[in-house]
């Protein structure tokens, strides 16, 4: 399972999105319930991702599957979804699902990440402002906690 980051929990990835131009332009135009998350998803041939679960429900999952869809699928909770190309579909990633591809190509998808529709725009302007600043704060700590680079020394022979 190959992923190529655009975004990841509001770090951009300009490198990746300067290639991607387009897509880049229409998750921004999501504008404030756009959750600041999208990349785009290899999974090859035979290949299962693990039932697994998100943290939470303040967002939702949404995937359109481009090329390789044939013999892709997602199960969410007791629901299966066979990917199709070009079909988009969302659901909460709060809920049990996992992937498998049993189909001849590479399936590549773009998944990216919007607020739950239930959340009110001041809800969503909160949780985007914790979320930040819990980025930040953690981003401090692990700056912090690098231990200080040894200075080089001169060695006379």
């Amino acid at each position: 399972w190959t992923v190529l980051y655009l975004m990841l929990h509001e770090v951009k990835f300009p490198e990746n999105c300067g290639k991607c131009p387009v897509t880049t332009k229409l998750l921004n135009d999501l504008g404030q319930r756009g959750y600041q998350h999208a990349f785009f998803s290899a999974l090859t041939p035979g290949t299962h991702i693990i039932k697994h679960h998100g943290p939470t429900n303040k967002k939702l999952r949404v995937q359109l599957p481009l090329v390789g869809a044939e013999g892709s699928a997602l199960r969410v909770a007791d629901t299966i979804v066979k990917n199709k190309n070009g079909e988009v579909f969302a659901f909460d990633d709060s809920f049990e699902h996992e992937a498998w591809h049993r189909g001849d190509a590479t399936r590549i998808v773009l998944a990216f990440d919007v607020w739950h529709p239930d959340l009110t725009d001041k809800e969503v302007q909160f949780l985007s402002f914790l979320q930040r600043s819990r980025m930040r704060a953690e981003m401090a700590a692990e700056k912090a906690a690098k231990p200080a680079q040894p200075k080089a020394m001169a060695c006379e022979m």
